[in-house]
């Protein structure tokens, strides 16, 4: 998978939101305000040598995705803020809001800039969909973390009902990720020559912000903050038009709530052959608060890739598919819901990954018993859904690690041996944890009949937040 710009994605529209134009009275509505904040502000044009619009990109302003359906639910209200039916590529919004959504070339050049992979792309791999609202007359922020700032007012417990338009120039779309919990998606088929749309319902979450440090790449590798500088409710959409990723993830959505940014790489999707898709967020270990960081992910895997792991929505079971914590060894649990064309958008199978410790975990998917995660040799990684973690001092009980590891016990002797005698030691039937780090061992398990098998093992001994920093830096 290609690698884009590591202070670009969300870390660009960090430093976009401080890009207002003057302004002082107080406003009432986003109709011809929000529109030209649109067409200016290194939105549509281009206007400092530092930035690129996209009227400096080869899809140009009238190639680009744009914002066709925008609406807020509080409770039982909703408010249509943008009903684009006309396609307009800046659309006005409704008397009374002061609410808007722009549209953002992620990764574009700035003038001067020669296009290439990693540097900066001329048909942006990345497009942003961001809300904004405006705080006086021609002053806009993208942040809504003051839940009566804006009108309608946008929440953690708001619901955003958003359709981009994407046109035939541009109909690239492979995954999307949005900033918060999504509970619908649909897309209709936005893939060169043939225009679409992509159709989007979620409650924002906050996200860390940072004053410097690295979280932003994608794919996702690491993230070099040990705290967050504060926490913020920015509503995003994030759609990768990359090229060079497989056409067969243009009905992939994943989210996150507590976390960056998210990514996604995969194996070759074959028709008949079950990919490996390995999910990944970046967040720093702390709050800005300084307690610590746990966060969710949010994957809709449809019925079209379901069928590459050989099961569908119908007979689906979670015992199907392994989901295995790699790098870091770090706390998570999952859990699988049925998602419905008719309630969702889309037929598929929605996984929660949730209680993740950060700071820029993999989760791989993978065709239990068959999948390339299954076959690893390392250590360094935790299977099943239930993986354990320890305080230091506490222990942790071998049947509790194996249960983690989906082992069958019943009947069976319970022994283990430590790898790492300086972090953990072997305590009767259990695990003490000595020292902040990963644990790393062999469990036993001996039948009363047959052979017995070993099992790697691997999880986190943690002791606070100065455990976390040293983790972090690591």
């Amino acid at each position: 998978m290609r690698k884009t710009c590591r202070t670009t994605v969300l870390a660009f529209l960090v430093a976009l939101g401080a890009l207002m134009t003057a302004g002082s009275a107080a406003a009432v509505t986003a109709n011809n305000s929000g529109q030209a904040f649109q067409n200016g502000n290194c939105l549509d044009d281009g206007v400092t040598s530092q930035c690129g619009g996209w009227d400096q990109t080869t899809p140009d302003v009238a190639g680009r995705p744009y914002v066709q359906y925008l609406a807020v639910t509080n409770g039982g209200t909703t408010t249509v803020i943008i009903d684009n039916t006309a396609g307009i590529a800046s659309p006005l919004a409704l008397n009374g809001s002061d609410v808007y959504a722009v549209v953002s070339p992620t990764n574009s050049c700035q003038p001067g800039q020669t296009p290439a992979a990693g540097v900066c792309y001329a048909i942006p791999n990345r497009v942003t969909v961001s809300l904004v609202h405006e705080t006086s007359a021609n002053n806009w922020s993208y942040d809504f973390t003051t839940s009566s700032s804006s009108t309608p007012s946008i929440t953690s417990d708001s619901v955003i009902d958003l359709i981009v338009g994407i046109r035939s120039t541009y109909a690239t779309l492979r995954w999307s990720w949005v900033n918060g919990v999504p509970n619908y998606w649909s897309t209709t088929t936005p893939v060169s020559p043939t225009a679409g749309d992509a159709h989007v319902k979620f409650t924002p979450k906050t996200m860390p912000v940072m004053t410097s440090g690295g979280c932003s790449q994608i794919p996702v590798s690491t993230c070099d903050i040990a705290q967050a500088s504060r926490e913020v409710l920015q509503p995003n959409l994030l759609l990768s038009m990359d090229t060079t990723l497989d056409v067969g993830l243009a009905g992939v959505l994943f989210g996150t709530s507590s976390a960056f940014i998210g990514s996604l790489e995969t194996t070759p999707i074959q028709t008949g052959s079950a990919p490996t898709l390995t999910y990944a967020a970046a967040a720093p270990h702390l709050n800005a608060d300084g307690t610590l960081r746990t966060g969710s992910f949010y994957a809709l895997l449809p019925s079209s890739i379901l069928t590459l792991f050989g099961t569908s929505v119908a007979a689906f079971n979670p015992a199907i598919l392994a989901v295995d914590r790699t790098g870091d060894a770090g706390t998570f649990s999952t859990a699988w819901a049925p998602w419905t064309a008719a309630g969702n958008g889309s037929d598929g199978q929605f996984l929660t990954i949730s209680n993740i410790s950060f700071s820029a975990p993999k989760f791989q998917v993978s065709r239990a018993g068959g999948g390339s995660s299954n076959t690893n040799t390392n250590t360094n990684i935790q299977k099943g859904s239930k993986a354990p973690s320890v305080k230091v001092g506490k222990t942790v009980s071998l049947a509790a690690i194996a249960g983690g590891y989906s082992l069958k016990t019943s009947g069976s002797k319970l022994s283990a041996k430590v790898s790492t005698p300086k972090i953990c030691k072997v305590v009767g039937k259990a695990i003490k944890g000595l020292k902040a780090g990963t644990c790393k061992g062999t469990l036993m398990v001996t039948p009363k009949k047959g052979k017995p098998s070993k099992k790697s093992f691997s999880f986190a001994v943690v002791g606070g937040k100065r455990l976390m920093f040293a983790l972090h830096r690591r």
